[in-house]
């Protein structure tokens, strides 16, 4: 299946990268996209329950859904936007995760 997530509070590659590397955790996804400017996440998983927890998990990053953010999500967005620089993109900015590791 494939769905779309709308989200609050992302800014730069640091933020793609954390989402990306959040959703990845999840072993019935497949594929994940992030579009910054828009703030989408697109989504190929299995599974009925996959995208709410996936929404859970995001939310406690810091990446509500649409309409639902506060001054909380925005701070912790910030703290996960900072880890998802550190941690680079290399590892985590793909579209499939069928590649080997470095």
């Amino acid at each position: 299946m494939v769905a779309e997530i709308f989200v609050e509070n992302i800014k730069c590659n640091g933020c793609k990268n954390t989402i990306i590397k959040e959703v990845k955790k999840q072993e019935k996804v497949s594929q994940v996209e992030v579009e910054i400017e828009t703030g989408k996440i697109t989504l190929e998983f299995e599974g009925k329950d996959t995208v709410a927890r996936i929404k859970s998990k995001l939310k406690r990053k810091g990446y509500p859904e649409k309409g639902k953010n506060n001054i909380k999500s925005t701070v912790v967005s910030y703290a996960s936007c900072a880890i998802g620089r550190i941690n680079g993109p290399t590892k985590y900015q793909v579209k499939n995760f069928d590649v080997a590791e470095d």
